[in-house]
């Protein structure tokens, strides 16, 4: 079958690398300033918060994190990605702080 008679040609695999984490952000990953102004889930914050959002994939090297989980990380620690028109944002195992998990393993008694 030739690209041209590809019905969905731009479809591709995507696969996640090393010890990366491909995580879907929370929708309400953007927040407002006091003054009504959008700030965006990417851009750089000198508060330093964090944010949860849900993990959709991980690259063979990742040891504590498992799809599914919800992983804590910081914005600027991550690389926004657009795949299909869909935001996703990649970080570094190294990089995520917490894990939420639903299994009881290793809990340390706190809950979401």
């Amino acid at each position: 079958m030739s690209a041209l008679e590809d019905p969905q040609p731009d479809r591709r695999s995507v696969v996640v690398l090393g010890d990366r984490v491909l995580v879907a952000p929370p929708d309400d990953s953007e927040r407002r300033s006091r003054g009504g102004i959008v700030i965006p889930a990417t851009a750089r914050s000198v508060d330093r918060k964090g944010i949860w959002g849900a993990t959709i994939g991980i690259g063979p090297n990742v040891r504590q994190i498992a799809v599914g989980d919800d992983v804590l990380y910081l914005p600027e620690d991550a690389i926004e990605v657009d795949i299909q028109g869909e935001p996703y944002l990649i970080v570094r195992e190294r990089d995520v702080h917490a894990v939420a998990s639903h299994q009881a393993d290793s809990a340390t008694g706190l809950y979401l």
